[in-house]
């Protein structure tokens, strides 16, 4: 059992937050002499060292405080919609403040208006900036700009899993992407890999579908049917970050940045090696 499920199962979701929250003061009192980032530095990774550009589709996860900034993040997300521009697009996870199965088992009411996301506060103000389109589903929504951004997201509470080809995650994939990690390793795009090339699509998943409630823009409650993630096998995978960046993928670059660092790899690349690593029988469960 890991140490991270092991947290995940003795602590509730407000108290990870506060464990993130020390251990980023504690890098603060550590490396209270280390320059804050510049915008200008994180245009220059982004276009010079990890190739973003106009036109580009990218699925972002991120944590803000990892960036070390001396910016907001407002001013973030704009500078990745002036890059890409509209002819591209911007995606990000909107999931609830605590695990799946947490959700799904406390029987909570995701409010497409209210409720936080727990994916940090990029995504947060992303979701409430203009011509954002957030997805309807209760565990795994994304919001997302561009173009197509609407035609993306719709039907998500449809979706076979939350991440299959009939999903956001699928759709997008199906168009070509890229993702991107600012402040962190997630790759949200994993789980779509999982779905698609698993024997079983269902494989990482608790057997029975969950009804949930969703509370729509229009203040409607809807029920949307949705399979919830397996956390105790998840536990015993490696994580995806750690899997992906094992993979020697070509297109995957990373650069240190304030304390962590950014991320981006071609998902199209990744889809090949994926699917050829489970014809191997080779996923991150046995890795």
């Amino acid at each position: 059992m890991s140490l991270r499920y092991l947290l995940k199962r003795i602590t509730s979701s407000q108290q990870r937050v506060y464990i993130k929250k020390i251990k980023r003061y504690i890098l603060n009192v550590f490396q209270h002499n280390k320059a804050k980032t510049t915008l200008s530095e994180l245009r220059y990774i982004l276009t010079h060292e990890l190739g973003l550009k106009a036109k580009d589709r990218i699925i972002v996860s991120s944590s803000f405080g990892n960036l070390h900034a001396a910016y907001s993040p407002e001013e973030v997300i704009k500078l990745l919609q002036s890059i890409v521009t509209e002819e591209g697009l911007i995606m990000m996870p909107y999931y609830p403040p605590m695990n799946s199965d947490e959700w799904a088992k406390g029987n909570h009411v995701f409010d497409m208006l209210t409720t936080k996301s727990g994916m940090g506060i990029l995504t947060n103000v992303f979701s409430k900036m203009d011509d954002v389109y957030k997805s309807k589903h209760p565990t795994k929504a994304v919001c997302a700009w561009g173009k197509e951004a609407e035609e993306i997201i719709q039907g998500h509470e449809y979706a076979t899993t939350p991440f299959y080809w009939d999903s956001p995650y699928g759709k997008l994939l199906k168009k070509g992407c890229k993702s991107l990690g600012l402040g962190l390793k997630n790759i949200p795009i994993f789980h779509a890999f999982e779905d698609v090339f698993s024997e079983n699509k269902l494989a990482y998943y608790e057997p029975m579908e969950y009804n949930l409630v969703v509370r729509t823009q229009h203040g409607i409650n809807e029920i949307v049917k949705t399979h919830i993630h397996n956390s105790h096998l998840l536990s015993k995978c490696m994580s995806a970050g750690d899997y992906v960046a094992s993979l020697h993928c070509k297109t995957y670059k990373k650069i240190d940045f304030g304390y962590s660092y950014v991320y981006i790899i071609d998902n199209i690349e990744l889809l090949d090696v994926m699917r050829k690593m489970f014809e191997k029988g080779n996923s991150r469960l046995k890795a």
